[in-house]
Formats: structure tokens, sequence, C-alpha cells
């Protein structure tokens, strides 16, 4: 697995910013987590959209921040953040472009800001990565990812950043890191076939399917963690928080025997908190399978920190009918150093942290 070791990973959520940086092993052998951290967010501090991302705080946002790179152990080269996914929009294209127009990054940028699906007179920022030439069509023709975030967000967060001291090497979105993880790890999945990685989150679930390597499909569907709980906090009758505490203890699916006949008689309670996402999410499957002719669901790799319910692998490998697994990186970096059970369980959690540091 080859990973920065001079750079700190931040990933900004909606509910928790979370901090990794490793170092190489004696000799360098395996890697040391160096830093490994997540901190609760007040409710609504980040939210929005791509059209409107907010930090609704901006000094309890520092403070926050500040206080984690305070507890850094030593100093790095500089530091890659990730962003929401709602905050940035994704885009692949088939473009037509010469040998020049390849090797100009500020003439492709511009091109695809005209091209990109953008409210007129938005500002935004433009990065890109052109993926392969397109089978079928002329030599010339290239897919090109593009991702576009508003320039608001990024003119915030720098300036909050430029203040504490810490030089930012890259803004990039949380999510597409935890593929070149996967790639590195099992090599044997990609290779010629398409994956899907299920990334369950606070507020969203970000569904992204890559085939050979590249992205083929993304979609992002409004509901997840939070959801589930303010669901919890109805039924219940209790307070968000409570319900929140409250979703990390209840037994939503089997893993024995014995949970089988336990579960069966709170199924209407399972439905009515789980019903809606897998709705969604069996309709994004089929409509991607009727896209791309597939005709049984390919792997899917689960990350995030509302994928960390006992057994809700194995009921969504039968209930979709394919194998789908819980993707720990923390658990597949060769480790020359130990780390806390606790939070080497939180692995899936840290995925997209993890992942911004992939070369």
């Amino acid at each position: 697995m080859n990973l920065y070791t001079e750079l700190i990973a931040i990933d900004i959520g909606t509910s928790f910013i979370k901090l990794v940086s490793i170092d190489h092993g004696p000799g360098k052998q395996g890697y040391i987590v160096k830093n490994l951290a997540m901190h609760e967010l007040p409710a609504g501090l980040i939210g929005g959209d791509f059209t409107n991302p907010f930090i609704s705080d901006m000094p309890v946002f520092r403070e926050i921040l500040a206080g984690m790179i305070r507890k850094v152990k030593h100093s790095r080269q500089g530091y890659v953040i990730g962003l929401p996914d709602r905050w940035v929009k994704l885009h692949l294209n088939h473009m037509q472009l010469t040998e020049n127009e390849r090797k100009s990054p500020e003439f492709l940028s511009w091109r695809l800001e005209k091209n990109l699906p953008i409210p007129e007179g938005m500002r935004v920022m433009v990065d890109f990565q052109i993926l392969c030439n397109v089978v079928g069509e002329a030599p010339d023709t290239y897919q090109v990812l593009a991702a576009a975030v508003k320039s608001d967000i990024i003119d915030i967060l720098s300036r909050i950043t430029t203040d504490l001291e810490m030089e930012v090497m890259a803004f990039d979105t949380s999510s597409l890191g935890i593929f070149n993880l996967f790639e590195e790890v099992y090599p044997e999945k990609i290779a010629e076939q398409i994956v899907v990685n299920l990334h369950v989150g606070h507020e969203t679930t970000v569904i992204k399917a890559y085939s050979n390597g590249t992205l083929l499909y993304e979609r992002v569907i409004e509901v997840a963690g939070e959801e589930f709980a303010k669901i919890i906090s109805e039924i219940d009758a209790v307070n968000l928080e409570n319900a929140m505490r409250a979703k990390e203890t209840e037994k939503f699916f089997p893993v024995t025997r014995e949970d089988i006949q336990m579960l069966v008689g709170r199924r209407q309670r399972i439905d009515r908190i789980f019903g809606n996402w897998l709705r969604e999410l069996n309709v994004t499957f089929r409509f991607f399978q009727e896209k791309f002719k597939v005709s049984r669901l390919p792997t899917i790799f689960m990350t995030g920190g509302s994928t960390l319910f006992s057994g809700l692998d194995n009921f969504l490998s039968e209930y979709f009918e394919t194998n789908c697994f819980l993707f720990n990186p923390l658990n597949e970096i060769p480790l020359a150093k130990k780390i806390d059970a606790k939070m080497l369980a939180k692995g899936p959690a840290f995925a997209a942290c993890v992942g911004l540091l992939a070369k």
C-alpha cells in the first residue's frame, strides 16, 4: 500500500471532522498511525449542498479545527482537506482533445467550467482528471472527470487555514480516495470488472461504481445516519441526541440464528427506520443494472460511519443477492505498530480520511 507520510489528512463531514497521519514503520516496513482523531460537530455547523455550502459559525469551526491540529504530534509538509460530497459536483464528460489541449490544464478547466451544469453567475473552482480514451468514438475522444466546488466556501476555508498557519496542499472530494485504497488492497477485485462503493455517512449515502479503475457512475441519496436517528426519535419520543446514541447500540440486523427470531417481532420498527433507505438503494441499483446492462450486481464494499450496524453486510448481501462487505482500511494497512482496538473498529468511518493519503 502506497500512502503519503508527509501529509496530514482532514476529512470535513457534517457530523464529525476526522484527522489521520501516518509514518513509515522501522526500516520503512509497514506504517505507524501517528495521528488518528475524530471530533463530533455541533448539529447544523456544516451543511448545505453544491449551490449553498455553509459553515454556520466560523469561530466555533475554527476553534474545533485549531484544537485538532494542536494535538498533532509532529509537523508535516502540509494538509490535504476532504470536503463533504454534497459540496462537490462531479461530472463525467466525453471530450475531443488535441495533444496540446491535454497538456493545457488552464484551457481544460475553462472549457469544463463552460460545459458543466452550473447556475449562471456562480463562481466555481474546477479540477479534472483525464481518465481514458472512449471506446467506439473518435481516437481523440477522452472521458474526463470534472469536479466543481463553489469558490466562496474554498475562500472561507482558505482564510481559516491560513489564520491557523496550516499549509493546505489540496482540497479534495472526500469519498473518491476510498477507491484508491480499495484498489491497492484488492487489485484482483477490480481487474476488468465493476465494483461499487456504498459510502453511508451522516446526511447522505453516496454510491460510486468503478470500472477498470475509473468512475463509471455516481448517485447521492439524501438518506443516511441522521435520518435513521430522526425516525428513532419519533418512534421512541426521545430527543435526537438520545436517538443517535440508541442507533449505535440497538441491534437491527441478525448476526446469529437467535437474532432472527428476536428481530421478526420488531420488523415493523426496522422497516420504518430503514425502509426508505433500502427502497432508494434498490431503485438506484436497478437503474444502474439497466443503464449498464449488468445482469447481476457487482461486489459492493461499504464504508462510512453509518455502515457499522452489526450484521448489515450479511443482510445487504442477501437483500441484493451479491457480495457485500465492510471495508476497514485500518485493518488492511500493514501496521508496524498496533492501534487502539476501539479506534480500529471505527476504520470504515475513517475510510474517506485515509483515502486522502492514497497516492
